[in-house]
This record gives structure tokens, C-alpha cells and sequence, in this order.
């Protein structure tokens, strides 16, 4: 689920982003860092930071998305499950909320609640290959338009 290219980072690469971010903890620096931590596996610092993004940025449903991604990657589902529905309260329409969502619910036991969530990803962003690819894998079916 990860939407990020895994790229291992050296140390140098690393100290500016924890600079960038120390400068200016309200700033879209919370991102690259926080992704960072996730793709080092240190699960404890993309926690931390992400929930820092969350607070500098109420409205915007990225940092929910990447703290759960964080949680998902320990196989805190619940944990993820309920940041990425804070992420649909602030933006409901987030095609990448809604797809790992249904995800989530499917995994879950929610199947039909996630294959909801599933197809609302796909008519929000009816050309998204990871959707489509998701919705082949959870065998949902996509509603043909009455002619």
C-alpha cells in the first residue's frame, strides 16, 4: 500500500530531512521524513512525526494516510483503520483514503463496507491503476453504466 518509492537514504540525506523538519515542524517537512523513518522501519520516529503533521495540518487527510500506513506496516490494522477514517472526515473524497479503507475493512471482516469504499476510490478516479488492481483482487465488480 505503500505510495512512496523505496529508496534507502544515507545518513546524509536523512540529517537534512530531520533538519528541515526541526526548522519548521508545521511545514510539509513532516512528509518526506516520515517516510523516510517508515522505509528504515523505524516504526517509533514515523509515529512521532506524523502525528506532528497531523496536528500542523488538521484539514488535509496526508498525514492520517501516512501515520496509517505506519501502523499497517506493524500490523496494527485497527490502529490504521481508524486514522485513515479520520482522514475521510477531513477529506471525504480522498481516493487514497477510500482505497485503503476498503483494504482495511476487508482484511478486517467488513467486506461489504469495504468493497463500498473500494468502488467509491474508483469513481472518484476512475483511471487509478492501484484501484483497479485492487478491485480485480478483492473480486469486486465494477457497475456498468445503464445506456
Amino acid at each position: 500500500m505503500s505510495t512512496s518509492p523505496s529508496k534507502t537514504l544515507s545518513p546524509t540525506e536523512l540529517a537534512k530531512l530531520e533538519h528541515s523538519f526541526a526548522s519548521d515542524p508545521s511545514s510539509d517537512a513532516y512528509k518526506p521524513l516520515a517516510e523516510a523513518y517508515l522505509d528504515l522501519g523505524r516504526f517509533m520516529e514515523a509515529m512521532v512525526v506524523c502525528k506532528k503533521g497531523v496536528k500542523a495540518h488538521p484539514t488535509a487527510a496526508d498525514p492520517r494516510l501516512l501515520l496509517a500506513r505506519v501502523y499497517a506496516a506493524q500490523n496494527k490494522d485497527k490502529k490504521a483503520l481508524e486514522e485513515v477514517m479520520g482522514a475521510l472526515q477531513v477529506q471525504p473524497e480522498d481516493k487514497a483514503a477510500l482505497r485503503m479503507a476498503g483494504v482495511l475493512q476487508i482484511k478486517g471482516g467488513e467486506t461489504d463496507t469495504g468493497r463500498g469504499n473500494l468502488l467509491k476510490a474508483y469513481q472518484a478516479d476512475p483511471g487509478d491503476p492501484e484501484t483497479v488492481t485492487l478491485l480485480q483482487q478483492y473480486k469486486v465488480e465494477i457497475p456498468r453504466p445503464v445506456a
